[in-house]
């Protein structure tokens, strides 16, 4: 059996390499943690919060 796939297509970058053996600390530089609406629109996100479970449930905390 192999390990189970993590994944990382809706992660920051930082968060996508931490999933790499020895690069685990890399999660504390993610700062993708909030939705970034596209200014002048209503429901388009310019860009969107890190889907890593480093992040737990803080849904809008930064």
């Amino acid at each position: 059996m192999s390990a189970p796939t993590v994944d990382t297509e809706t992660m920051s970058a930082e968060c996508a390499l931490a999933q790499q053996p020895g690069y685990t600390d890399l999660h504390a530089d993610c700062r993708q943690t909030k939705d970034v609406p596209l200014p002048g629109t209503t429901g388009v996100l310019l860009l969107r919060r890190c889907t890593c479970t480093c992040h737990g449930r803080r849904g809008d905390a930064t």
